[in-house]
């Protein structure tokens, strides 16, 4: 399973792909860009928020409900 860290390298690389393509005006490249981008985000939040549930359900119910508030 891909970490964080690597999934954020992609990100970043595949933003730049996607700039140097806008420069370009290559239509069907920005769009295959923009997707990937899109993706790799959705993919390093979703991994970090399941890490940040798992922290949540180690506290106890009370102790989780005082930090959301």
């Amino acid at each position: 399973m891909a970490t964080v860290e690597k999934l954020q390298e992609h990100l970043k690389t595949t933003q730049s792909k996607l700039a140097e393509a806008t420069k370009k005006a290559d239509a069907g490249e920005v769009r295959k860009q923009k997707k990937k981008t899109k993706r790799l985000a959705r993919k390093a939040s979703k991994i970090s928020a399941a890490e940040k549930m798992v922290e949540l359900k180690k506290k106890k119910k009370k102790d989780r409900k005082a930090t959301s508030e």
